[in-house]
């Protein structure tokens, strides 16, 4: 994440990193961010959020680094090309390892909408509207922030006059956290729904692509019971390997020791990335 970029801004926070995407962004942004995306599947250990701020507010629009291009506009015929940078984008967003929060502050166009939908929390103005699919049915549908909250396309929403505010009890929350914890938190949910069946009960997992699941798949002769016993398959397998995946990785990592000697102890805890800040503040 060193190079520089002509459309994209970043800027380093507190144990987070803010990718600024426009409300309507290019293919030439598109490529920028995916670059970012994939910069951060090797790196950010210390990391506890990555956010993709859809919109900057005034008080962001005066932070360091260049403003974001002005023309950096689809133009006339590109829609494929666009859709194309879009998808890519949206699948290395999955790939991030850390939780990534979408902030939107108004009406997104239907590429960051993708990228929207790729993020695993979403913060949304009342305000603002996203695009999503219609379920059962080919097309696309506009949303208003509330809305989208109840059908389950976003985790928030307040006023926009509020969502600052809103967004940094959310941030303060996750900063208080392990960074190495969220990131096996989300390993754990993405390698659960490879096997839970779709519908289940539980949503759709966003950071995976169709067909990446490898629950078997229904048969033309399938009755009732035996969906039933393939479903239950699919939840039983996901329940072992999660819990494979906690002895094997989880408990033995060095902040779960530390939580677990913080509980014994009644003190804070001292995550990894805390003291690792506090050894460059020193040094």
């Amino acid at each position: 994440m060193q190079q520089a970029y002509r459309a994209l801004r970043i800027l380093a926070e507190a144990q987070t990193v803010r990718l600024m995407v426009t409300p309507e962004p290019c293919a030439l942004l598109l490529d920028e961010l995916a670059s970012a995306c994939a910069a951060l599947q090797s790196g950010g250990a210390g990391l506890t959020c990555v956010i993709l701020d859809f919109g900057a507010s005034p008080r962001q629009a005066e932070v360091g680094g260049s403003p974001i291009v002005a023309g950096c506009r689809p133009g006339a015929g590109e829609a494929a090309k666009l859709r194309n940078e879009a998808e890519r984008a949206a699948a290395l967003v999955r790939a991030v390892p850390q939780p990534v929060l979408a902030v939107v502050r108004e009406a997104l166009s239907e590429a960051a909408s993708l990228l929207v939908r790729a993020a695993d929390l979403v913060l949304v103005a009342r305000e603002a509207t996203v695009v999503v699919p219609i379920s059962g049915a080919r097309g696309l549908e506009r949303l208003p922030g509330e809305q989208a909250v109840r059908l389950g396309q976003a985790t928030w929403c307040a006023p926009a006059r509020q969502l600052d505010r809103r967004l940094e009890e959310v941030l303060a929350l996750l900063r208080r956290s392990s960074a190495a914890a969220l990131r096996q938190a989300k390993a754990a949910v993405r390698l659960a729904q490879r096997w839970l069946p779709p519908g289940g009960g539980l949503p759709t997992s966003p950071w995976l692509e169709p067909g990446s699941f490898s629950l078997p798949l229904p048969t033309e002769e399938e009755d009732e019971e035996a969906r039933r016993l393939r479903e239950s398959h699919g939840r039983l397998e996901a329940l072992r390997r999660v819990n494979s995946f906690y002895l094997s990785e989880v408990s033995r990592s060095v902040d779960a020791q530390e939580g677990l000697r913080a509980f014994l102890e009644k003190r804070a805890p001292r995550w990894q990335q805390q003291q690792e800040q506090r050894e460059r503040e020193r040094a």
